[in-house]
C-alpha cells in the first residue's frame, strides 16, 4: 500500500528534505517534504503564489498518499516524480519555486477553471 514514507523516499522529496534542513526547517514525516518546502517558499522565502496555489499546497499537506500520487501523476510502479529543473535546483528557494510552478501547472491541467476569474 502506498504511504507517505514511500513517497518521501523519491529523489525530489529527499532533496527537499535536505534543503529544508539547510533552511533551518525540521521536516515533518507526516507529509511530503516537497510540499513543505513549497509552503516555506511562499510563507518565508518571498516566492509569490496565487491564492489558488497556496490553498492547494495547504490542503496537500493533509491529502492521502494516493491522492498526491494522482495529482502529481506519479507512476506508482516506478515511483518517479521529477519536476522540470529538479537537478539544477541548488538551494531551497530554487526548488521551492520549481515545485510551486509544477503544482500550478498540475492545477490547471486537472482543474482548468480552478482559480479563474469569471
Amino acid at each position: 500500500m502506498l504511504d507517505i514514507e514511500t513517497l518521501n523516499s523519491m529523489q525530489v522529496n529527499e532533496k527537499a528534505k535536505k534543503l529544508l534542513n539547510e533552511a533551518g526547517i525540521k521536516a515533518d514525516t507526516a507529509s511530503l517534504y516537497c510540499i513543505q518546502l513549497a509552503k516555506w517558499g511562499y510563507e518565508k522565502g518571498g516566492i509569490e503564489a496565487e491564492d489558488s496555489v497556496s490553498e492547494t499546497i495547504e490542503a496537500m499537506l493533509t491529502w492521502k498518499p494516493i491522492r498526491i500520487a494522482n495529482f502529481f501523476m506519479i507512476n506508482t510502479d516506478r515511483m518517479e516524480y521529477a519536476p522540470q529543473g529538479l537537478q539544477e535546483a541548488k538551494n531551497p528557494l530554487a526548488l521551492a519555486q520549481i515545485i510551486i510552478n509544477d503544482i500550478e501547472e498540475k492545477i490547471h491541467l486537472h482543474f482548468p477553471l480552478y482559480g479563474s476569474v469569471e
